[in-house]
């Protein structure tokens, strides 16, 4: 087991806890979001959740997010994205397993502890060696920890990763399953078509007789039907209405514009990575192969027992290296390698992968959009707020037109069906909660996602009927008129199948012939019916088949089937690859179900009050 965790693929994995760690851990107070002396959230079995640990990711999915939408996410809109329940979950997960170990008795030894923390590169010193001083230093400044709880963390992580590691590693799919699964996707298939339209009759369709016209009306009574109607009566408050009651002065604009300067005034920045030598010579010798062509930069990397993630800096500013590494960096706009040159880790070469210049936005141009904003956030505050005295007022027997006297409510009445658009049928949640209201319910308030509420009452309901024949009758007859001349291509189709299945051309029957070529299951055909692919694939070679479509017959003969040959060197890497996602998704579905079997066992207990609270301080930071 020592000699596993010393493999290159447990260091890597390693860097990646250890680089995890580093990540937040800035000693949340504990007192600061339960105003006691609360230490955790809860319990799986007897492992508990410290505080920091559910707060610092909580916070961090909620800083990711806000950076891939490009502004801070309101408590309403975090609310909305389910980002505390998805990190609660995961938080409980880690601790099921931690929780595992614990009752195994599944550990690592001190030397491979030590092992980790001499070649963490965050510990290394000028001379690129491991550091005490720095490693104090680090841990005091960066983590907030003592080296007692920083070796107890690293400690639980190595035992998580064991049994992580043993439950992924210990499954892989059939080696006959990606075959099939290739070999079906990849299928490729030649093919010929043409269309049967009115055009290929020797005359249109004439008018129906008034016998025949209400013979098809009937016949079709289906297709006539009026759509279920409900006469509804509405009372709605959204942010919008609220905006003209919303002041924003100046100062509030400035401090929102100085507040999001990530935002608006985006320093230049460089996608760097980083390769650190122990020495000078080192660093040296690493250029002059590079600059020879004898290594490239990703081998280089792979020599020092790395993965290209461990060398990521991801983007970087001017202030975020040293004076040394941000003049050869920022130097120049050429993508490439640069360095050698000093860091506070000892020599490093840097590879700069792309340049992403400076985006200054002036106050002037985004005052309007600001105010916006904040208008929009004050008034669904606004809205929210309402929401008490709007509920008192329904549970003391208030009807929709009372909401809309009392209250800054706008009220109306509609006939809404299926197809309704427009206003408040544009929200799902009214359109769900008109079709589960009977006729006589009490209103209730709905929220909207956008911080809007409702509410409604159904004053009727009309079930579907048959539309009268005189109200439809130039409807009726385009619908006959189609089905006959359909059934009349049918017809003219019968005879020319059997023809083309013996061989014939398109042409020679009169058809204008198309081909494709190499079609896939997952192809798209411009102009052609969805359902084209899926009939393709049914065929034989040499068969052909008719689609009936709105516009005409659709007619397919497969020329060629092309299969999958898992042989090629090409082909095969494709396998391999295929092998291995399959086997990393089937090691993943694993690790979660025994995570679950592992909760379920130990038990979850939550202090509820303690995450509301940590979920409240953060949200409104």
């Amino acid at each position: 087991m020592s000699h596993a965790l010393r493999s290159t693929q447990n260091s890597k994995i390693m860097y990646v806890i250890m680089g995890l760690l580093m990540l937040g851990l800035t000693g949340f107070g504990i007192g600061g979001f339960t105003g006691g002396n609360v230490q955790s959230i809860g319990t799986v079995g007897d492992e508990e959740i410290p505080v920091a640990t559910y707060a610092r990711a909580y916070r961090n999915a909620v800083n990711q997010m806000s950076n891939r939408i490009g502004r801070n996410l309101s408590p309403n809109e975090i609310n909305q994205l389910g980002i505390g329940p998805s990190v609660l979950e995961s938080v409980i997960g880690l601790a099921a397993i931690d929780n595992e170990a614990s009752q195994k008795g599944i550990s690592v030894g001190d030397e491979i502890i030590r092992e980790q923390i001499l070649k963490n590169p965050n510990f290394q010193g000028l001379t690129g060696g491991f550091d005490k001083d720095t490693y104090n230093f680090y841990l005091e400044r960066q983590l907030r920890l003592t080296p007692k709880e920083f070796d107890d963390l690293l400690r639980k992580e190595n035992a998580r990763a064991l049994i992580e590691a043993a439950i992924q590693s210990g499954v892989a799919a059939s080696d006959e399953i990606p075959v099939t699964l290739i070999s079906f996707a990849q299928e490729t298939r030649d093919f010929e078509w043409a269309w049967l339209t009115e055009l290929n009759l020797d005359r249109p369709v004439g008018k129906p007789t008034k016998a025949a016209l209400e013979k098809f009306y009937t016949e079709n009574k289906d297709k006539y039907q009026s759509l279920k109607s409900y006469n509804v009566s509405y009372a709605w408050l959204s942010p919008e209405m609220l905006h003209d009651k919303v002041a924003v002065d100046e100062a509030e604009l400035r401090e929102s514009y100085d507040l999001q300067a990530d935002r608006f005034n985006k320093p230049e920045q460089r996608a760097v990575e980083r390769l650190v030598f122990a020495t000078d010579a080192d660093a040296k010798d690493a250029r002059e192969r590079l600059d020879a062509g004898l290594v490239t930069f990703e081998q280089l990397v792979q020599e020092r027992g790395l993965d290209l993630s461990d060398v990521d800096m991801g983007d970087v500013g001017v202030k975020d290296l040293s004076p040394e590494a941000s003049e050869m960096v920022f130097s120049t706009s050429d993508l490439g390698v640069v360095g050698p040159v000093k860091t506070a880790l000892g020599p490093a070469l840097f590879r700069v992968n792309a340049v992403m210049a400076a985006d200054n936005t002036p106050f002037e141009d985004v005052r309007d959009e600001l105010r916006a904003e904040l208008a929009g956030e004050a008034a669904r505050r606004m809205v929210s707020d309402l929401v008490t005295d709007i509920d008192d007022l329904l549970a003391g027997g208030a009807t929709i037109e009372d909401l809309g006297k009392e209250t800054d409510m706008q009220t109306g009445t509609i006939d809404f069906n299926a197809q309704s658009t427009g206003g408040l049928n544009g929200y799902q949640e009214f359109r769900d909660k008109v079709l589960d209201t009977q006729k006589g319910d009490f209103p209730e308030l709905v929220d909207l996602p956008d911080g809007g509420v409702f509410a409604l009452r159904v004053n009727d309901i009309a079930e579907p009927a048959l539309i009268p024949l005189e109200e439809i009758k130039d409807r009726v007859i385009a619908d006959w008129r189609q089905a006959q001349t359909l059934d009349q291509l049918e017809k003219i189709s019968a005879e020319m199948t059997p023809k083309l299945a013996d061989g014939a051309g398109f042409a020679e029957l009169g058809l204008a012939p198309n081909m494709e070529t190499a079609a896939t299951r997952a192809g798209f055909f411009e102009g052609l019916p969805p359902q084209t692919t899926t009939e393709l694939f049914k065929l034989k070679k040499g068969e052909v088949k008719t689609i009936r479509t709105p516009n005409g017959l659709l007619v397919l003969r497969l020329s060629a089937i092309h299969a999958f040959d898992p042989e090629t060197p090409e082909n095969k890497a494709g396998v391999e690859r295929l092998t291995a996602a399959l086997n990393a998704q089937i090691g993943t579905d694993m690790l979660e179900l025994y995570t679950t079997a592992l909760r379920n066992r130990a038990g979850v207990a939550l202090n509820q009050a303690a995450i509301n609270s940590i979920n409240a301080q953060i949200a409104t930071r």
